[in-house]
């Protein structure tokens, strides 16, 4: 049984091997970003895919970056206006 490196807890295999294939290309055929949080999200990505971390985490940590992102997204639309 494989352990999750964030939590702890056991990974099960709720997602398909192969869609876990889908996922692992995707991310590394994502573009390229000079984003912290983007470069962070392919990372994610990454390691879910090789089941380092279990669904749980990685939703988690997903919604954390995006609500970064779009706060940042926010600040900089105030910013220019």
């Amino acid at each position: 049984m494989r352990t999750c490196f964030m939590c702890k807890d056991t990974i099960d295999n709720t997602v398909s091997n192969s869609r876990l294939r889908e996922i692992k290309k995707a991310a590394k055929d994502f573009p390229g970003s000079k984003k912290e949080e983007m470069n962070q999200i392919k990372v994610l990505t990454l390691k879910f895919a090789n089941k380092k971390i279990c669904e749980y985490c990685y939703l988690k940590e997903m919604a954390f970056l995006t609500t970064v992102m779009r706060i940042k997204a926010m600040k900089d639309k105030e910013a220019s206006s």
